[in-house]
């Protein structure tokens, strides 16, 4: 594909600093210069206000030690609160006007962005001091997008400003893969049509598995006032008559039932004769199989023109209208363009603000932290904040490879470059943000029963061929500090590993925020697909299971007259809430394949909190208690 890029070139006059560089792809070079009257779309992020106390204000309503616990902000105050301050828009629209775009700035009417229009390729690299070139993927395959090696900002502004696009990302998408190998049921132990006994589920994982592991007994009485989540990017879909075959044999007071279905940028519904519908059906059968009388939104995000973008952003800007690319926010390098011009039939419009959040979400979708800049990132991470702080609880997948970064096991070398040699574990986003409630995979157990005492599940460590693996992801940014919430929990882990595997710990930032943040099944997921009963495997299955029982746990407190649990971390990893997880002690997850040796894999499963499975997998009955006695 090609994407433009910029070497740095710093010619102002005044003092100036590199703000961003593009993170290292050696599948891309260099091809040529992209001419200097092409139009950049640029666009400028201010600093926002009082940014740095978000995670105090987010730890006040999420602690469960603060006098404030649960009680959650209106979308106005948090538009208020962080609201860049008037001499930041003062300082960055000064240096726009000496620069020559006096008339050309149009500022965002939430003050967080500015754009400037018409701005050309000449301008933005005298302005940036950066040279925009096109370059080639290594594939031979070229894409003149609009992004750079580095840029520099003069010194007396760049503490104002947040980020700029678009500039250093390159438009790559390396989408983690959820689905694993189909076979029969006969193949796997299983009958189709014919509804499991807990005694299979290591071989066919039904609902009645999950609501047997997991002591999801709890009847929904709030659902008038409750809301449920689940992320899907076109072309994803569902086929109606497979929930219906799927609920016919799970759960039958289902039958007929549909997701209510939420359109985002252009998003349309086909479900009655899709040939590729993909994993969404699935989670769809066992998301709304397991909060059943509880009505399940399907966020569906994206027009069949654009592609298949591995971006959050669109969700994000549909719940937040200070977030969105109309008014300046999203970065085309890594998100589509809306409105879409570029083809024709595209989405002419842009969903932004249009959607109130349900109280969870759940993604099933994962990317690498590598490869995003710091501050995009950071500005991601810090919306997830924002939910957070409104009572919104956001789920993703921790991803399906482990310590790695692909299942052939790509890991990071000292540059920071991937390949099959390299040894530093890769570690996943957005499960690295700090904000987000990460969720790795487990499996049960061979042979395990009702009858089995103890744990009956252990790490997912799955098998595909030759060698390659599926297994939950799991790890420490390389970026983002670890949160005080996880200290004790992730030390604990760490003087552990020092004393059985000390050689692990150079290859990952032992003080990075660490994840996965819980576990749930991710193996052997019965389900049906296109009229046929198959397996599934992934993390794709265990995000959404975990977030049905967070889903459940804000009925029985709205039930109450309570507020939602907004984001859980602090809590789940409190003292008083590890009885409320099992704690999963056996199974390793995979590591790099270029580490030699049996040591060499992933993480193993410990007493406490490992990465390799959080602080375990829910027991919904013991958490309802418990969250039920915090006001």
């Amino acid at each position: 594909m090609l994407a433009s890029a910029c070497a740095l070139r710093v010619r102002q006059p005044i003092s100036t600093t590199v703000h961003e560089r593009r993170a290292d792809h050696p599948s891309l070079t260099h091809s040529r210069r992209l001419e200097g009257h092409v139009v950049v779309p640029l666009k400028i992020g201010l600093k926002q206000r009082d940014i740095d106390s978000l995670p105090d204000h987010l730890m006040s309503v999420a602690d469960p030690e603060s006098p404030s616990f649960a009680q959650h902000w209106s979308p106005e105050k948090v538009a208020e609160v962080f609201a860049p301050a008037d001499e930041t828009t003062a300082a960055v629209t000064a240096w726009l006007s000496y620069a020559g775009f006096a008339g050309r700035m149009r500022l965002a009417h939430n003050k967080v962005w500015i754009h400037l229009d018409n701005a050309t390729v000449d301008e933005v690299e005298q302005l940036l001091g950066a040279e925009y070139h096109v370059y080639t993927h290594e594939s031979g395959e070229e894409h003149a997008g609009k992004s750079c090696d580095a840029y520099s900002l003069p010194d007396h502004v760049a503490h104002h400003i947040e980020i700029i696009t678009p500039t250093v990302q390159p438009n790559i998408k390396l989408g983690l893969s959820r689905r694993a190998p189909t076979g029969s049921l006969t193949e796997r132990g299983g009958v189709p049509g014919v509804p499991p006994l807990p005694a299979g589920c290591d071989q066919a994982f039904t609902p009645a598995c999950a609501r047997s592991l997991y002591n999801m007994t709890y009847v929904p009485r709030a659902t008038n006032k409750n809301t449920f989540g689940i992320v899907s990017q076109t072309p994803g879909t569902y086929l109606q008559s497979d929930l219906d075959l799927f609920f016919a044999n799970f759960s039958p007071n289902l039958v007929g039932k549909s997701p209510l279905f939420v359109s985002i940028d252009g998003a349309i519904l086909d479900n009655t004769n899709s040939t590729d519908v993909g994993e969404d059906g699935w989670i769809l059968q066992y998301s709304m199989s397991l909060v059943e009388s509880q009505n399940v939104t399907m966020l569906q995000v994206g027009d069949l023109l654009t592609g298949d973008f591995l971006s959050f952003n669109e969700w994000l800007d549909a719940v937040d209208g200070s977030y969105c690319t109309f008014e300046g926010g999203d970065d085309l390098a890594f998100d589509p363009q809306f409105p879409n011009p570029t083809v024709e039939g595209g989405f002419e419009g842009h969903s932004c603000g249009t959607v109130k959040p349900p109280l969870v979400i759940s993604n099933s979708r994962a990317d690498y932290e590598y490869r995003l800049s710091p501050f995009y990132a950071t500005r991601q991470c810090n919306e997830f904040a924002k939910l957070g702080l409104m009572g919104v609880t956001v789920l993703f997948s921790a991803g399906n490879v482990g310590a790695a970064g692909t299942t052939q096991g790509y890991c990071l070398d000292d540059n920071g470059s991937v390949n099959l040699n390299a040894t530093h574990f890769n570690p996943g986003w957005p499960g690295t943000c700090p904000y987000i409630t990460s969720v790795g995979g487990t499996q049960v157990k061979a042979n395990a029963s009702e009858s089995t005492r103890g744990v009956v599940e252990e790490v997912w460590n799955q098998d595909l061929t030759h060698g390659f693996f599926l297994s939950g992801g799991g790890g420490f940014s390389s970026r983002f500090p670890r949160p005080a919430y996880q200290d004790a929990a992730v030390t604990s882990f760490l003087e552990r590993l020092q004393k059985t595997n000390p050689g692990q710990l150079k290859h990952f930032n032992t003080s990075g925020r660490a994840y996965p943040d819980l576990s749930a099944n991710a193996n052997n997921f019965i389900a049906v697909e296109e009229g046929v009963f198959s397996p599934n495997s992934g993390t794709s299955g265990a995000a959404p299971t975990a977030a049905a029982i967070i889903a459940l746990v804000n009925d029985a407190r709205l039930a109450a007259g309570k507020n939602p649990v907004g984001f859980i971390n602090p809590t789940i990893y409190s003292p008083n809430f590890a009885s409320a997880f099992h704690d999963i002690v056996s199974g390793t997850s995979q590591g790099c394949k270029g580490w030699q040796g049996d040591r060499g894999g992933g993480f193993e499963a410990v007493s406490g909190w490992d990465a390799a499975s959080g602080v375990g997998t829910p027991n919904l009955g013991v958490l309802i208690e418990k969250w039920l006695e915090l006001p």
